[in-house]
């Protein structure tokens, strides 16, 4: 193995290894449970201004911004101002079943684990994205997640994150 001396040369090392790594999920998962027909509900999920101004009310200020360049912190000190035109977004967005073209790309990062620096298998990749296309999703999961919970499509063996996530969907309602 070379060693990498330039930004370039250890940017294409790093995503040689990312890429040779990188393995795609079985189409089919196998299913522990029997299963049950799906009921969709035809309700939309809740994008209110109250739900969008607690998510900005909750945002990590010092997490770095994605591709779009709108850094956390902003989107939290001028969240009163931005509730309405990003409920207004989200909702164009949700009913054309959309998103905007920056909202599809992240800027990849490694972040060092531990070992030799000069190893890439010591570094994971972590995707940057956009921290409003991160509201709208977190929008979209609680909907998700309640729906699941109140109709009990998780199986009593599933133990990992419900527990934080039910937590979570009950501050908000």
């Amino acid at each position: 193995m070379r060693t990498a001396c330039t930004d370039s040369d250890k940017a294409e090392a790093l995503g040689n290894f990312f890429a040779s790594i990188f393995n795609r999920e079985s189409e089919f998962v196998e299913a522990t449970a029997q299963p049950r027909p799906c009921q969709f509900s035809s309700q939309d999920p809740d994008i209110s201004e109250q739900i969008i101004l607690k998510k900005l009310n909750d945002l990590n200020v010092t997490k770095s911004p994605g591709p779009d360049n709108i850094h956390p912190r902003i989107l939290y000190e001028l969240r009163h101002e931005l509730v309405l035109p990003l409920k207004i977004l989200f909702e164009t967005s949700y009913k054309l079943g959309q998103l905007p073209a920056d909202w599809k790309t992240g800027n990849i990062a490694a972040v060092f684990k531990k070992g030799n620096k000069s190893d890439p298998s010591n570094y994971r990749p972590i995707s940057l994205t956009s921290t409003v296309r991160k509201v709208m999703e977190s929008i979209i999961r609680d909907h998700v997640m309640q729906f699941f919970f109140q109709n009990k499509y998780f199986s009593k063996n599933q133990f990992g994150f419900t527990t934080r996530a039910m937590l979570a969907l009950q501050a908000l309602y």
